[in-house]
């Protein structure tokens, strides 16, 4: 074979950099998702493991990872292992299976039941403890946060041809009650819409001061099920950065200020600052700020550079902050909360069927795309993930389902009632029934995960 005339050159080079790119990109998910994985199951089986030995349960393997074994070693009668299959990993206990009492007193079935289900929560407990640490660390070590609007209900944008477009809400309403219930802050509000894709959801707000109400019917977001508004978040602008032998640094101002109004006129975002200060080259302007929990007034004269006047200072949303160590245990757990109650938000809404499964489950696919983009973001917006993911495992692995540590609570609480153990064929059946459970919700979650990522699978 060969070609007539000089081989086709053009486009080669970017097909081969989009090639690079994707390989890159591919790699870099898989990396990520191990790293992910891997920390969240380990620190869960190690809560089971430690919470063994101090009852001095016999425990004969530790494995991160299912299936065949890759790499391990023995250590005081406890087999460490990696396994093939990097979507889970167990603690296996001397005495666990029914079928195979070993009558030993290490055994797990010997032991207690107060006992055992200590054993069986220090593995989501585990989570949890990683999940605010984790955080708490990121927020130690700094962060970006949202200005002091991040809070508020006030729309700080409509999309074009959205669902708030069409319900008639501008930018600057503020959101007072979201299908008749109360609305405090954005987060609320978000959650609320994303889980009702198509549902008329009443709206009260306030605009110029007068109590307006309209009516909101969300969009259904296509690949994941969720119902988009096009609502934007109203957050006053920050001081980003502060340049060297500038009117603003002359005047005082300093990295993190929030930006109120210059010469009495409100400042939304970067675009109305250099509005109100690139005419006034040489001019005196007044410029309100806030600095932690104090409201002051500078002034400057903005510098003339070809007739347009600069303060010298980068505007964001956003400010790099540190917290302390109390102050970031005490906000992590905060986050952990609001994070829990919108996971069972989510459940409830599967139940109720305002949320579809395709919006609710992530499996090993979209995991690693997710992990994937933290990473290359930045370290700590990965950490960040893990925290966040651990915490979905605690409450996975809660759920009352045989085969997770839920669904063992259950059979626990269930002999404590009867005041007598199940029979080892029942325990069998459930096991086994807990088995199917399980792999059909991992098929399902790899089956949506295609869904998300491969265009037009799922039409």
């Amino acid at each position: 074979m060969g070609f007539l005339g000089p081989p086709p050159r053009s486009g080669s080079p970017r097909a081969a950099s989009r090639l690079a790119s994707l390989a890159v990109t591919f790699l870099s998910n898989i990396l990520a998702f191990l790293v992910v994985v891997g920390v969240i199951i380990f620190v869960h089986e190690l809560g089971h493991f430690l919470a063994a030995r101090l009852f001095r349960i016999r425990v004969r393997v530790f494995s991160i990872g299912i299936g065949s074994r890759l790499w391990g070693f023995e250590r005081g009668g406890t087999e460490y292992r990696l396994a093939m299959i990097p979507l889970g990993g167990y603690v296996a206990f001397s005495g666990i299976d029914a079928a195979n009492p070993t009558g030993d007193a290490g055994d797990f079935a010997a032991k207690p039941r107060w006992q055992r289900v200590i054993v069986l929560l220090a593995g989501p407990a585990a989570n949890v403890v990683l999940s605010i640490v984790l955080i708490a660390a990121v927020l130690m070590a700094g962060t970006e946060l949202a200005g002091p609007r991040d809070l508020s209900t006030e729309i700080g944008g409509v999309a074009p041809d959205s669902a708030a477009a069409e319900a008639g809400l501008l930018a600057g309403d503020v959101i007072l009650r979201l299908d008749g219930e109360d609305v405090s802050d954005w987060r609320e509000l978000s959650n609320t819409i994303l889980m009702s894709p198509e549902r008329r959801l009443e709206i009260e707000f306030e605009r110029d001061g007068k109590a307006l109400s309209t009516v909101l019917v969300p969009h259904r977001m296509p690949r994941y099920e969720l119902g988009d508004a096009g609502l934007y978040a109203s957050l006053l602008p920050r001081v980003r950065q502060v340049f060297e032998d500038t009117p603003a640094e002359e005047a005082g101002l300093r990295y993190g200020d929030t930006l109120y109004a210059v010469n009495g006129h409100s400042v939304a975002d970067a675009d109305d600052f250099r509005r109100l200060v690139e005419p006034r080259a040489g001019e005196e302007v007044s410029v309100e700020i806030g600095r932690g929990e104090d409201r002051l007034v500078v002034r400057l004269v903005p510098a003339n550079e070809a007739g347009v006047g600069r303060a010298g200072i980068a505007i964001s949303h956003f400010s790099y902050q540190r917290v302390g160590p109390v102050a970031a245990i005490v906000e992590s757990a905060r986050i952990n909360w609001e994070t829990t109650t919108e996971i069972f938000g989510f459940l409830g809404g599967l139940v109720e069927r305002r949320v579809s499964p395709q919006s609710a489950l992530a499996g090993p696919i979209e995991i690693g795309r997710i992990s994937g983009q933290a990473a290359r973001r930045s370290f700590s917006d990965l950490v960040f993930l893990i925290a966040l993911i651990s915490l979905n495992l605690c409450i996975l692995n809660l759920l009352p389902i045989p085969m997770l540590d839920g669904g063992q609570l259950v059979i626990l609480l269930l002999e404590s009632v009867l005041r007598r153990d199940l029979s080892l064929q029942i325990k069998n059946l459930v096991t086994q029934f807990g088995l199917v459970v399980v792999v059909a919700i991992m098929l399902f979650a790899i089956y949506f995960d295609l869904v998300k990522n491969l265009p037009g699978l799922g039409r």
